[in-house]
């Protein structure tokens, strides 16, 4: 009998059967039931057992979504179309995220999802979900879903996991927003040229039938709908928005729209568009909650109460791990439910009285309030109990209240652990963003019929959620103004530093007063210090010094036009906030009219960028100059820098590509954003070349797809690049853009400025015999340390690169090598598993067996008499005192492959951390006997170097993965909950990860040949090098200057890290 299985059918009636949701097919009834039947069986008559199985569903009368796709130009309005991608994404949150465990549907398509009389969609056909517990990803040998909707990750490995449903469900959206046709579309086009096509297909139609004032917030929602699905589509799992994160980018749509006017446009089923009064508007409205399970608690839109015992159970009984705030009279934790979901709990002291209501104040507020930058409330409790007290001898029954807040949880903390100098941490954007938000909240506050306010706006109050989305909290001094333009108090209230001067004067409080905290915090944003830093400057002083220093960073980030415009909002932003710190309150802008300037900042970059279409690299230098020294190679730095939103492929080629030692053509991708630095070498030269010489190169370069050129074998890329941009050419791109760059042998005139951000490069190439190995600094004299292949270890002076000693330590190669300055003294490993001990004056060293096999590497306590060694195959870490002379004093014991990499912790010497490629992370104590360490996962396919490094006064460690990856791990977390943070973009195995010790800087090097260098505060890749000289082994830091050393296979490199 052919047909669905049994199993299918249970499978399915049971994921269906706990389902309650309004964007889930309700199942009504079943049949599963056996009717004897004659049957005939090799020939004989036999009683055989037909089944007979049914699901009952609800009726949905409009048939499955399959049937409704179509272009923007025919059938479904765009309020139909949304509110279908609305309830299909509310739908899948509630499978994802709204159960005991998760059910991933693993079959998402137009097909299973079912429209009802109001076009509102259900997730249907059940059959192949998986339910899952605690595991986040499965393999299968069996096939599922459906082909056209299928992640990379299961058409290639077979890996499941919810990312699964999150691939599908872009695959949904862009066929729901485009039609079949344009779906395929994607394929021949950019991302941010396919958001461009889509978004101006829909103003099209949109502009036929809304009003001015409704198209551009409609035609942004429409943009933010495709976004999210290109998100949902990457190749890369990781890269994957959660559903939790996609429902709340559509909600902030939502209340844009609904926030436009008193009465805002709506569409009827017909196309048209109607009038609504704002009451029918519900901002941030979830369609279909269904019946609330335990599991959803807190996903109300209203707050309830919450037991006492839930709250103690959700902060492990309001533990001091969990918690992540302080105020004078409250402690906030992390409360984490059963299912997953994270809240804030805010615990107000039981042993004050709130004289002042400030409890009843914040709930009161925050039930009032709600929008994307106002925190939410969730859940409150007031809970009694009696406890026995010794009261004046005597033992009395006392009431203990405990009060407490359950707020939304924002996971990047405080603005004030965000707050930096302009140099480093948050970029402009995300600081505008912040600033916007801030505004957008407090105008929220103040232009209700009965404006609140906040009294207590600093920085410690106000939340970042994901995306850094500003959220304003903590309503406990809030004051509601009635008739009256002012009040005044008597009660000293708020924080000093953000207070108005009429507070202090006179207590008088008024909407002016969050307007003068307001101001203080826009210059702590734009500045990182404290508005009374600058009290000794006139206020043109302070515009031009935080101009001026904001004009230095963006110029490095931005092309001239788009940078000129961001200056200019900048120097707006300032004002601003000048103009809020008035000290007569009257002359301080309404936080509408601080809005309004706002949106006309955002209205000149615009209208600015559409103006000027730019390079998509700008090339540093114009001019390439090769110093000529007699028999000696000399480099010269190109850098290309990408500062649009597309990934760019570049192609560098010179006119004699043999004069050169750099392989070319140099062909790569700069991505968005970024940098790329480029080391071309000339061969060396007996004579000075004549300048008749005409030589240049040429670059050209044209903007790809996430998918293009990615994982191109190192050998074959010049002919892949160079296909690709041939097909270009032919194509007759106008996107396809050439420079060419002469090349000068002379020196430059006199007088001539040099290029800016333009990087000084030396290079030593070294022969296959002597193949680099590792490579160190020394900490005061300007020396550098190579251990190389061939068994000998050199030291060079990085002053005029010239070998001040050389050692042959053995036939075998030598991995590592250390400086001990305070004994003058050199330690070297070597390939038979010796240790050699070097004094600086005398070339006979003191040796010793250390281990059975080649050691590998070498670590020097900062304070203590003592060395870290390891070796290949042994799997042993071994403690060595030199004051001893040279006794092994510890073994440590517990990798189950060769260990990679030991580095003692900075911030406290008593530890050190190994790291393995059996892919484990251990972190020791010295003075322990050698066994129980912390031990987590790093990665499954091996580790190979580590580092410590601070982050926000926070300690981490960053690792160097096989996989190609760096994982960053927040050591004053949970760390089996898994790494903070990926870095990732290196096409080979990551080999060398370090901090550097005087820049906000991670760097990173690979297998590829490439050094890249990411900002350590917000992890954002600024520039990627490639030096030409093979794998990157390690990296030196030169103390006070900006020089970075890198040894490679194939020789060392020396440069100035650019400015930013």
């Amino acid at each position: 009998m052919t047909g669905v299985d049994d199993s299918e059918f249970q499978k399915e009636f049971r994921n269906l059967k706990s389902l309650r949701h309004d964007n889930i097919v309700e199942l009504v009834g079943f049949c599963n039931e056996a009717e004897e039947v004659v049957a005939e069986f090799e020939g004989n008559q036999v009683v055989a057992l037909k089944m007979h199985t049914a699901l009952c569903l609800e009726y949905v009368s409009n048939g499955s979504l399959q049937k409704h796709i179509s272009d923007e130009n025919t059938g479904l309005n765009w309020h139909i179309r949304y509110k279908i991608i609305k309830g299909i994404c509310v739908g899948l949150k509630y499978l994802h995220e709204g159960l005991e465990f998760s059910v991933w549907h693993l079959d998402l398509k137009p097909d299973n999802i079912l429209l009802d009389q109001n076009m509102e969609p259900k997730i249907a056909d059940f059959g192949l979900s998986r339910l899952l517990g605690d595991e986040k990803t499965r393999k299968t040998m069996s096939a599922v879903g459906t082909c056209g909707y299928w992640p990379p990750e299961y058409l290639n490995h077979q890996i499941i996991t919810k990312e699964f449903d999150i691939f599908s469900l872009g695959v949904i959206i862009t066929k729901i927003m485009t039609g079949r046709e344009g779906y395929t579309s994607i394929a021949d086009m950019r991302p941010g040229k396919f958001v461009k096509h889509v978004h101006n297909n829909w103003r099209n139609k949109l502009c036929k039938i809304l009003r001015p004032a409704s198209l551009e917030v409609y035609c942004n929602q429409v943009k933010r709908c495709i976004e999210i699905a290109l998100e949902c589509l990457k190749p890369n799992r990781q890269e994957r928005p959660t559903i939790q994160y996609i429902v709340s980018n559509l909600e902030e749509t939502e209340t844009v729209i609904g926030d436009i006017s008193l009465h805002i446009e709506q569409f009827n089923n017909d196309g048209e568009s109607t009038l609504h009064s704002e009451s029918n508007v519900t901002s941030g409205h979830s369609s279909g909650g269904g019946e609330a399970s335990s599991s959803t608690y807190f996903d109300t839109p209203t707050a309830k109460a919450v037991p006492f015992q839930l709250l103690e159970s959700m902060t492990d009984g309001f533990s001091e791990e969990r918690i992540i705030g302080k105020g004078e009279f409250t402690r906030v934790y992390k409360g984490v439910y059963e299912n997953g979901q994270v809240i804030a709990v805010k615990r107000y002291h039981s042993s004050r009285r709130l004289n002042d209501n400030e409890f009843e104040n914040e709930i009161q507020y925050l039930m009032k309030v709600h929008h994307p930058n106002i925190i939410q409330l969730v859940g409150y409790c007031m809970h009694t109990e009696h406890q026995l007290i010794e009261y004046e001898g005597k033992m009395v029954f006392a009431e203990i209240q405990n009060k407490v807040l359950c707020l939304e949880y924002c996971s990047n903390g405080s603005l004030d652990q965000h707050l930096s100098d302009i140099s480093y941490g948050l970029d402009w954007l995300t600081r505008y963003r912040i600033i916007k938000g801030t505004c957008e909240g407090l105008r929220q506050l103040h232009e209700r019929s009965s404006p609140i306010i906040h009294m207590d706006l600093n920085p410690s109050n106000i939340f970042l959620g994901e995306c850094m989305v500003p959220k304003i909290g903590d309503f406990a001094l809030a004051r509601v103004l009635e008739d009256e333009y002012s009040i005044q108090t008597i009660r000293m209230i708020g924080t000093r530093g953000y207070m108005p001067p009429e507070f202090i004067d006179k207590q008088v409080i008024s909407i002016k007063s969050d307007i003068y905290s307001l101001g203080v915090v826009i210059i702590e944003i734009m500045t990182g210090k404290k508005y009374h830093a600058y009290f000794e400057l006139s206020i043109q002083e302070l515009i031009e010094n935080v101009h001026e220093n904001w004009r230095k960073r963006l110029r490095a980030t931005f092309d001239d036009t788009s940078g000129e415009g961001y200056c200019q909002q900048v120097k707006k932003c300032i004002k601003l906030a000048l103009s809020c710190v008035e000290p007569e309150r009257l002359k301080r802008p309404s936080i509408g009219e601080i809005i309004d300037m706002l949106n006309e900042t955002e209205t000149f970059i615009h209208e600015l960028t559409l103006k000027d279409k730019s390079e998509l690299l700008d090339v540093h230098p114009v001019e390439l100059y090769f110093p000529f020294e007699p028999k000696k190679a000399t480099s010269c730095s190109l850098r290309l820098n990408n500062k649009g939103s597309d990934r760019v492929a570049f192609m560098v080629m010179a006119k004699t590509q043999k004069m050169y030692s750099t392989k070319l053509p140099f062909c790569s991708v700069v991505p968005p954003g970024c940098s790329y630095t480029i080391a071309v070498t000339i061969r060396k030269q007996n004579q000075q070349l004549p300048s008749a010489i005409s030589e240049f190169f040429t670059v050209q370069s044209v903007a790809v797809g996430d998918h293009d050129l990615k994982h191109v074998d190192e050998d074959s890329a010049s002919v892949v690049y160079g296909n690709f941009f041939k097909k270009a050419e032919e194509m007759n791109s106008d996107e396809l853009q050439e420079m060419t760059l002469p090349v000068c042998w002379d020196l430059p005139a006199e007088g001539t400025e040099s290029e800016p951000n333009q990087s000084r490069i030396e290079i030593i190439a070294t022969l296959d015999s002597q193949q680099v190995s590792s490579v160190e600094v020394h900490p005061s004299q300007p020396w550098i340390m190579t251990t190389h292949h061939g068994g000998s270890l050199r030291v060079w002076d990085y002053q005029t690169m010239a070998t001040l000693q050389s050692f042959q330590v053995t036939d075998e190669p030598v991995h590592a090598a250390k400086f001990i300055e305070r004994e003058k003294w050199i330690i070297a490993g070597d390939g038979n598993g010796c240790i050699h001990v070097y004094s600086y004056e005398e070339k006979e060293p003191t040796s010793f067996d250390a281990h059975d096999s080649g050691i590998t590497s070498l670590a020097v306590h900062p304070t203590q008499t003592v060395v870290l060694s390891f070796s290949h195959d042994d799997h042993l870490i071994k403690l060595w005192d030199w004051e001893k002379d040279w006794e092994c004093t510890r073994t440590f014991q517990g990798h189950t492959n060769r260990v990679t990499q030991i580095t003692f912790n900075p911030n406290g010497a008593d530890s050190f951390t190994s790291v393995s490629r059996d892919g484990k992370v251990k972190i020791w104590s010295v003075h322990s006997d050698g066994s129980s360490p912390i031990t987590f996962d790093g990665d499954d396919q091996g580790l190979l170097c580590v580092d410590y490094f601070t982050r926000r006064n926070r300690q981490h460690l960053i690792t160097g993965c096989m996989d190609g990856t760096a994982k960053i791990w927040d050591l004053e977390m949970d760390i089996l909950e898994g790494c903070v943070h990926k870095l990732e973009g290196h096409e080979g195995r990551v080999t060398a990860v370090n901090l550097h010790p005087e820049l906000p800087l991670l760097i990173t090097g690979s297998l590829d040949g490439t050094v890249r260098l990411w900002d350590s505060t917000t992890y954002k890749l600024e520039n990627i090098i490639g030096f030409n000289l093979g794998a990157v082994y390690g990296f030196g830091f030169i103390k006070g200057l900006r020089r970075l050393v890198v040894g490679c296979h194939q020789g060392i490199a020396m440069m100035e890290i650019p400015s930013p």
